[in-house]
């Protein structure tokens, strides 16, 4: 999750709009939604300089910090995953040659599609899926803390465990707002609750939509600060690859007949938010697997 931290203090945008905040008066909620794809997008137009290279949502205000909240995917048997995803990126890379792995911005793919198959694997991030639950939006260093606490208590009054979530095993194609910017990414389900409560079975609210408590509970702390909500229908999806302009079509028409051999299973234990310049930090967690007693 570098990419945020490649600008320093300025925010890497998810859409080419200016960002919605109190300062510039905009309301997220009548913004025009951006096809999915944006959210987890930490752009950067000083000469496309940010760790994924695209092109940055709002101007850069001295003291603002870009932040973004989401879940990392722990997957399991990742290795296997990540080949077979540098596999199909390989092949894809022949239809759209300038389509990159989420977190590079030079070496398209094109350039390397012909070479040995762990050579274009080992482009795919290490493990580095992320859903968002935020868009990138600026905050000041002073608000920080406030923030954080206040994701803290919506998450801990909202989500009660953590949950097994379904990655792919479709492909998914978005295109930013501006249309300048195509992505590639996997859909993202949900499995069953890691450790449901007594009582909890799989036809509850509680284990049917974590998602759902997990962008309520984001969305309300937004709300009551002042920063931009996410889309009132998100669609949780992980991205891992990436291309300048706007491949729709060529992206769509590649990707028939290829996805994953069957869908991924990633572990979700904790929500966290980056800040630009300063370390992840976990906002709500959940162990896996059952405590030990307590001493007595």
């Amino acid at each position: 999750m570098d990419a945020l931290a490649a600008y320093g203090s300025d925010d890497d945008g998810d859409t080419d709009e200016p960002a919605s905040s109190p300062v510039n008066g905009d309301d997220a909620s009548k913004r025009k939604r951006p096809r999915d794809g944006e959210e987890d997008g930490r752009n950067d137009d000083a000469a496309r300089a940010s760790t994924s290279g695209r092109v940055r949502a709002f101007p850069h205000v001295q003291g603002n910090f870009a932040t973004h909240v989401y879940v990392p995917l722990a997957v399991i048997d990742w290795t296997e995953a990540r080949h077979e995803l540098g596999d199909i990126l390989a092949k894809l890379a022949r239809a759209v040659p300038t389509l990159r792995p989420i977190g590079t911005i030079n070496g398209n793919l094109g350039e390397d599609c012909d070479s040995a198959f762990d050579a274009i694997a080992s482009l795919v991030p290490d493990g580095d899926l992320h859903v968002s639950l935020s868009h990138t939006f600026p905050i000041r260093a002073a608000r920080k803390d406030g923030l954080l606490t206040a994701l803290r208590r919506g998450l801990a009054r909202d989500l009660a465990t953590g949950w097994d979530a379904l990655v792919g095993p479709n492909l998914e194609v978005f295109v930013n707002d501006a249309r300048t910017t195509t992505f590639l990414a996997l859909r993202v389900g949900t499995a069953s609750p890691i450790d449901p409560s007594p009582g909890t079975s799989p036809g509850t609210a509680n284990a049917r939509s974590p998602w759902k408590g997990a962008y309520s509970a984001v969305n309300g702390v937004m709300r009551e600060r002042g920063y931009p909500q996410f889309y009132e229908d998100p669609k949780p999806h992980a991205s891992f690859a990436w291309t300048p302009g706007d491949r729709e079509a060529e992206l769509r028409e590649a990707i028939e007949g290829l996805g994953l051999r069957s869908a991924l299973t990633a572990r979700v234990t904790r929500v966290a938010v980056k800040v630009s310049g300063q370390p992840e930090v976990t906002v709500w967690a959940r162990a896996t697997g059952k405590l030990p007693p307590p001493d007595v």
